[in-house]
């Protein structure tokens, strides 16, 4: 299951201490951008479940939120703190893809401003109608089910015919279990609210001497990520198509990825607002992150040429110079990046180079 929710790709040997009681359900940082822009930022979360930034636009008539997170509660404190920063109303709100970290507080916002309208490229429309109401039928179970496994794996000390666990490995697992029980709670509260306009290309948003123009610029991390571009401050907001301090890749297109980066850069931006991670100041980390794609993409491709399985791909393409160079030693970075981002990108640079592609959803 590719899922927002949580990384289904947990490698023991890349876990570290965790940092804080709190769970990424329970905080944001409010993060003034410039005059009339605010971000909710996420913290980087330590155990898989993951919140997307969101940002709030006021203009002189009306207000634009991009993105809505995944938590109720956390759209509903969201709702708190926009109603102290404007009297506008938020008359619409921008899902930047339909990855359900970006979605599930829609309804939230629809409750709280009647009348918005919710707008994504009309491929993201799509999949979050189709994807949307199974899964929050089906998320609680396998929450359940995936918690139940780690706590039996940490009171037994290993799973079932794996090696033993160290102490690190128990008290990841055991952060992942409390978290997945604790976001249970959230879902009876969770609402099936899709985008009510799709857009193909270009759709400019006039909230009074301010334009929000939201963009589709190629497929990246989905086939219809968009993004919001605000001509007044260069400010860009990219939802997932970057994410720092690794991307994501399930269901991603890594081939045309690159190309979607560019156009971004060749924006000017001043400010960029990613989909998860601080806010930029510069593109030096789209052109990283250009540069990793290609050389995925190029590897493959060769792996691929030489008529290697996907398992001895797997063990050839291992990015260690970009692994280092986003993650570190950093033993929860180490995971994220080689589990949220270099074995499914493998994956679908495969699909890619053998024509196999398969369509993005959530058991991706």
């Amino acid at each position: 299951m590719r899922t927002s929710l949580v990384s289904l790709v947990v490698l023991f040997a890349a876990t570290s201490s965790l940092a804080g009681p709190k769970f990424v359900n329970e905080e944001y940082s409010l993060t003034p951008i410039s005059d009339g822009i605010y971000s909710f930022i996420a913290p980087e979360s330590d155990s898989g479940v993951v919140q997307g930034n969101c940002t709030l636009i006021i203009g002189d008539d009306a207000a634009l939120l991009v993105d809505s997170g995944q938590f109720p509660s956390l759209a509903q404190r969201m709702v708190a703190d926009t109603k102290k920063l404007t009297a506008k109303p938020v008359r619409y709100l921008v899902n930047t893809h339909w990855h359900f970290d970006h979605v599930w507080g829609n309804g939230v916002f629809r409750d709280a401003y009647p009348g918005l309208a919710i707008i994504s490229t009309e491929f993201t429309r799509e999949l979050v109608e189709r994807e949307g109401p199974k899964t929050i039928k089906n998320q609680p179970k396998v929450n359940s089910d995936q918690a139940a496994q780690y706590h039996k794996a940490v009171a037994d000390g290993r799973f079932p015919n794996g090696p033993a666990l160290d102490d690190d490995e128990k008290q990841f697992l055991t952060r992942i279990a409390d978290t997945l029980e604790h976001i249970n709670a959230e879902f009876p509260d969770t609402v099936h609210a899709p985008p009510t306009i799709g857009f193909e290309k270009k759709l400019t948003i006039n909230l009074g001497t301010r334009t929000a123009e939201v963009l589709w610029l190629g497929r990246a991390n989905t086939g219809g990520d968009a993004i919001v571009w605000l001509p007044d401050s260069k400010t860009l907001l990219t939802g997932d198509a970057v994410v720092y301090p690794a991307p994501f890749a399930f269901g991603s297109y890594m081939s045309e990825w690159p190309a979607t980066l560019q156009k971004m850069i060749d924006l000017h931006p001043a400010t960029i607002i990613p989909g998860h991670g601080p806010v930029m100041h510069d593109t030096t980390y789209l052109r990283t992150l250009i540069e990793m794609f290609q050389a995925l993409t190029m590897q493959v491709n060769q792996a691929v040429a030489e008529k290697l399985t996907l398992a001895e791909m797997r063990k050839r393409v291992t990015l260690s110079d970009f692994e280092k160079r986003l993650a570190g030693n950093d033993r929860m970075r180490i995971r994220d990046f080689r589990g949220g981002f270099l074995y499914p990108a493998i994956d679908r640079a495969y699909q890619e180079a053998t024509g196999t592609l398969k369509p993005e959803s959530m058991d991706e």
